[in-house]
Formats: structure tokens, C-alpha cells, sequence
């Protein structure tokens, strides 16, 4: 490219492309990290909950066989919790992971159009 006004347009285009692509990067890993914070502080409150729960059966039984079958219980309910939480923890990593493939693919089709554009528009003007 002979014309220094198409290279620093193209310049300037490549430049403004590649900040809206790291101003969108950066919404997407503030999003999964504002997700992945609101999962950790649930599944921290299901524990305190049942250590609550667990306390609370401990002063409130006085027979032993009650007292081990409401830990059981407990025991069972955490349990099915933190399954649940694992399945929310893997959803969110693929949707995650599906917002971070849409954008490497975007990027790699913006950047391929801008390139293909002025190769063609050198090979015009030469």
C-alpha cells in the first residue's frame, strides 16, 4: 500500500476494532465473574444454612437415634444441594465457555474481512 492515508486508516480501523474487542472480552469475564461470585456466596450460605440446621437439631434432641437421623437427613439435603450447584457450576463454564468461542470467532471474521479488504484494495490501486 503506496498511499500513507489508506495505512493509516487502516491503522486507525484496526485500532478501533481491536478496542471494542477488549471492551467486549472484558464484559464477557465480567459477567461469568459477577455469576461465578453469586454461585460461591450460594453455595457458602447452603453450608452456613445447614450448620445452622445442624446445630439448632443437636440442642433440640434429646434422643440419640432422632438426633442421628436428622443429621442424616441433613446430611442427604446438603448433598442433593452441592449435586445441584455442581450442575449450575458446569453450565455456567459452557455458557461461559460458548460467550468466549463467539467472540474469538468474531474477532478472527473481523480481522479476516479487514485484511481481505485492503489486500484487495492494495491490488486495485497497484
Amino acid at each position: 500500500m503506496k498511499d500513507p492515508k489508506a495505512n493509516l486508516d487502516l491503522i486507525r480501523e484496526f485500532g478501533i476494532n481491536g478496542y471494542e474487542s477488549v471492551r467486549s472480552l472484558a464484559e464477557i469475564n465480567l459477567r461469568t465473574w459477577e455469576k461465578l461470585v453469586e454461585r460461591q456466596m450460594d453455595t457458602f450460605n447452603l453450608l452456613l444454612d445447614t450448620g445452622i440446621e445442624q446445630v439448632s437439631a443437636a440442642g433440640n434432641t434429646q434422643d440419640v437415634s432422632q438426633l442421628l437421623n436428622n443429621q442424616v437427613a441433613l446430611g442427604k439435603a446438603l448433598g442433593e444441594n452441592f449435586a445441584s450447584k455442581s450442575r449450575e457450576a458446569v453450565d455456567l463454564a459452557t455458557e461461559a465457555g460458548n460467550e468466549y468461542r463467539n467472540w474469538l470467532e468474531n474477532g478472527i471474521s473481523t480481522f479476516n474481512s479487514k485484511v481481505t479488504e485492503a489486500a484487495n484494495e492494495a491490488l486495485k490501486n497497484s
